[in-house]
């Protein structure tokens, strides 16, 4: 970046966490030109460069206008409805603070779903499976690994008189580290 210390970086480390948290203390540790505090008021975390004030959803909203703005530019329409994909190991917390940063940003947010689960439903979406099937999903990322094991299968229902088949998946495991790379 040309302005390094106008740049956040890793801040959604910090998304629905408290000052104390040792995800935070660890992020707090590295070198970052900016200071992180806890806002007296709401409690929230807080980051400051020079006399600038931002709040993590603050940052997360600003990325969500920001994706609004290209898809605007691209598409010819604006946005108001979204799906988020969450990493497995967000809490209660992390996904209210990710619905903060929405709102912020003038998005309704229809679902969060887990990134594999995504995956999965994607993987799904136009294909019937004759037999059960398994599937592995392995999402590693720079600092985390997530697992899913998603079974396959085929339903039939009554549409119009007639039997249709329609695939489905049903995510049967899941695990996760926080703590790689």
């Amino acid at each position: 970046a040309r302005k390094p210390e106008l740049t956040f970086q890793k801040f959604i480390t910090t998304v629905g966490r408290t000052i104390d948290h040792p995800k935070v203390a660890d992020y707090k540790k590295a070198y970052f030109p900016y200071e992180i505090y806890t806002n007296d008021t709401s409690s929230h975390l807080c980051f400051k460069v020079a006399e600038t004030h931002y709040t993590s959803e603050e940052l997360i909203a600003q990325m969500m206008q920001y994706a609004k703005d290209v898809t605007k530019s691209f598409g010819g329409k604006q946005i108001k409805d979204c799906v988020i994909t969450v990493p497995s190991s967000f809490t209660q917390h992390e996904r209210q603070a990710l619905f903060s940063a929405a709102d912020v940003a003038d998005l309704r947010v229809l679902s969060l779903i887990e990134e594999n689960t995504a995956a999965a439903l994607n993987y799904a979406i136009d294909r019937v499976f004759e037999e059960p099937a398994y599937v592995l999903y392995y999402n590693m990322g720079a600092s985390s690994v997530q697992v899913s094991i998603v079974k396959y299968s085929s339903m039939i229902i009554k549409e119009g008189g007639k039997n249709k088949t329609l695939g489905s998946f049903e995510v049967t495991g899941k695990a996760w580290r926080t703590d790689v790379g």
